[in-house]
Formats: C-alpha cells, structure tokens, sequence
C-alpha cells in the first residue's frame, strides 16, 4: 500500500511541476490608432534593422528615416513592400509571418502581438504617421 501511495505521489508531482496553466504570456493589445514612427518602426528597430540597414543585399532599408520610402516604394524587382490596406498581399507582412514569403526574421518569428501591430498598420492604410 505504501509503494502504491509514494507512486501516486511522485507521478502527481511530476505532472505539476512539468504542466502549466498558461502556456505562453498573454498578448498585448494592439493601439486603437497604430503610428508608423512610434509602433511600427519600434518593432523595425528591436528586430529588423541588425540585418535591414541600408546595405543593398539586404532590402528594405528599415532605418528610421529611410524605412517607410523603402517600403512604399518600387524596389529594384519593380516590387512594393506595402501594399496599403491589403497586409496579406504586402510582401512585408508574408515575411514577418512566415506565409507566402521567407520567416523575417530568420532566427525565429515575432510574438503575435508584434505581427498584430504590423498587420493593423497595413490595413489601416500604411500611413507615415
């Protein structure tokens, strides 16, 4: 009885220490209205921008300053990044989520949250607010 007992013990213990509630934190809230310049390009600069600054093999330029022309504007494939109101469609987004286009970045994919933001920004009309 005492062999069954310290059983039952160590297998419960073992499912509470390695089971959890929550799996992953909660996502934070997407802004009413998205910026450009303080959301978007928040993500660009915590992200993106150790690879995308600027040098040619590794377009868009996602600098502040540069950023939102290089986006917006026909690239050297005769291609926009954005397309403002279709986040789906915007080469951007497909990379960012890993749908349609190469997971950007590379070493693992935003939190949903961030994705969120971008997504919103695109459909909302890609303004450089």
């Amino acid at each position: 009885m005492k062999k069954i007992f310290n059983l039952i013990l160590v297998a419960s213990t073992g499912l509470l220490l390695t089971s959890c509630y929550y799996d992953e934190l909660p996502a934070e809230p997407v802004p009413a209205n998205v910026s450009y310049a303080k959301d978007v390009q928040g993500i660009f600069n915590k992200n993106c921008i150790g690879c995308h600054k600027g040098a040619i093999n590794t377009n868009p330029n996602l600098l502040t300053g540069s950023s939102f022309v290089s986006l917006t504007t026909l690239n050297t494939e005769g291609e926009v990044y954005v397309t403002p109101g279709d986040a789906s469609a915007s080469i951007l987004f497909q990379a960012m989520s890993g749908k349609g286009a190469p997971q950007m970045p590379p070493n693992g994919a935003l939190s949903s949250s961030k994705l969120a933001i971008v997504e919103k920004w695109i459909n909302d009309g890609a303004s450089n607010n």
